[in-house]
């Protein structure tokens, strides 16, 4: 007995010891960065957004007509306001509504860049029910308040002032560097940025790296991280939906078979919530630990530095939350659900669609054969509905185009922790994966929790010093791509 003793005190230590040592090597992935002054930017360039605001560049739902008027007249208002960059870019317009300015560099043998944002804004809603009028661009001193102030005129409006402060320091890229604005983002982005990006590589244009909307720096959002968070995204979960359909004798309520159209679907919409695909910790949420962990204190640390330990709990602890579980797993979630048009009478038709966001490393034809494997019925006919798409290819993060993005995030924001992260949502930055594999989705504004619920919500707004660094952001990065 004390032979065992001492063998399992021995393999304790030894354990013990590789958690530690692996914890202490468990070293930051931050960059180390000078100190960098960046102009000022006045109170005219936030006149410039607020002014921004008030074009109703609104995208109705697929099918719907489009106020042309609106975006026409914004076309207008950024030629009258950044005559340096409609004078030095060539400019040219897609699909009557979206822009592509390309400024031209003076080596043509690198590879160029390209700057991405949207003109187009989700629809108000109730508008009465916002603190501000949602097309008024207030400036109350504060915050500048409208739809599109986040989402996404105001990165759009930061590049421009960005790039018009620039050019009039007579400053020159060495790279190209393309100025892409879709009009139609909220709506799939199909004749906005698809057809920019088609044309880019009809072009055989190439990109060193694509920077587009997509995550921010949170504030309070990150567990066990008390400074504000930067996070990159390097890839976009896919999408898929699919109908699941019984069609089955019906009859009078008075008499009912033990199965009927609905008592199977039930069944069918029951299996695939209690049986999700399965969670994993793998590319880009294992990067984001990778550059998080370290950054946390000695106990949460120890356990992300030792994954070969502590997996199973790390995705529990995922699983605790909507976010978490949704980075670690093709999630799945009834989304319309149809039966019956009388209550004495039992339908002989049912029918329910159910959505699912595509992890990164799984596909759609995965998908499909769980929900078959899983429902294991043939009475219940699968077929995918609408729009689909692929998970993106997840961007590295060894590349230069993620070194300087993260480099320059560090400089204008020298208290933040830098990570990459898988994107939830989608952008139109998907649709140029044939003109780059380096595509990064980063917005540099720090938000609240509170301030991520007014995205296509009420009360949207945006600290007018939060909209000067994220002009500063774009100005230092367009300079240090120079020293790619």
């Amino acid at each position: 007995m004390k032979k065992f003793l001492r063998i399992f005190l021995g393999l304790f230590i030894v354990l013990v010891l590789i958690l530690i040592i692996r914890t202490i090597t468990y070293r930051s992935m931050q960059i180390d960065v000078e100190p960098v002054n960046l102009p000022v930017f006045g109170m005219e360039s936030v006149a410039n957004l607020s002014k921004a605001i008030t074009y109703p560049t609104i995208s109705h739902d697929i099918g719907l007509p489009i106020d042309t008027l609106a975006f026409r007249e914004f076309h207008q208002f950024l030629a009258d306001t950044y005559p340096l960059i409609h004078f030095n870019l060539k400019k040219e317009v897609f699909s009557e509504l979206s822009l592509l300015y390309t400024w031209e560099g003076s080596d043509p043998e690198l590879k160029p860049i390209i700057l991405m944002a949207h003109i187009d804004v989700v629809p108000a809603g109730e508008t009465d029910a916002w603190e501000k009028p949602p097309f008024s661009g207030e400036n109350d001193g504060t915050f500048i308040w409208g739809r599109g102030t986040l989402d996404d005129k105001g990165s759009l409006i930061a590049i421009l002032e960005a790039v018009e402060r620039l050019i009039d320091e007579d400053f020159v890229p060495e790279r190209t560097i393309y100025l892409a604005f879709g009009h139609d983002e909220e709506i799939s982005g199909f004749q906005g940025a698809k057809v920019i990006a088609n044309t880019l590589k009809e072009r055989g244009v190439e990109a060193e790296f694509v920077l587009d909307e997509g995550l921010v720096i949170s504030k309070g959002i990150v567990p066990m991280i008390s400074t504000p968070v930067a996070s990159i995204g390097i890839s976009e979960k896919g999408y898929l939906s699919v109908s699941l359909t019984v069609e089955m004798d019906g009859g009078h309520s008075s008499t009912p078979e033990k199965e009927s159209a609905i008592i199977v679907l039930n069944r069918a919409l029951h299996r695939l919530i209690n049986n999700q695909m399965r969670a994993d910790i793998a590319g880009p949420t294992e990067d984001f630990l990778r550059f998080t962990g370290p950054e946390m204190p000695f106990l949460p640390r120890i356990i992300f530095a030792n994954q070969w330990l502590f997996k199973p709990l790390i995705i529990n602890i995922y699983e605790g939350s909507n976010a978490g579980n949704a980075a670690i797993r093709t999630t799945t979630a009834p989304t319309i659900i149809k039966a019956g048009i009388k209550d004495n009478m039992i339908p002989t038709k049912a029918e329910a669609v159910v959505n699912f966001r595509i992890i990164p490393g799984e596909t759609i034809e995965d998908v499909v054969q769980h929900v078959h494997r899983v429902i294991s019925d043939d009475r219940v006919k699968v077929t995918i509905v609408g729009q689909n798409q692929e998970p993106s290819p997840v961007s590295p993060i060894n590349s230069p185009g993620f070194g300087i993005i993260h480099k320059t995030i560090r400089q204008v924001f020298p208290e933040v922790v830098v990570n990459p992260m898988l994107m939830l949502g989608a952008t139109d930055s998907r649709h140029y994966v044939e003109v780059s594999s380096n595509i990064y989705r980063f917005i540099p504004v720090t938000v609240t929790q509170e301030d991520l619920a007014r995205i296509h919500g009420l009360d949207e707004r945006i600290g007018i010093e939060d909209f000067r660094k994220a002009i500063g952001f774009y100005y230092l990065l367009v300079k240090n791509i120079n020293s790619l």
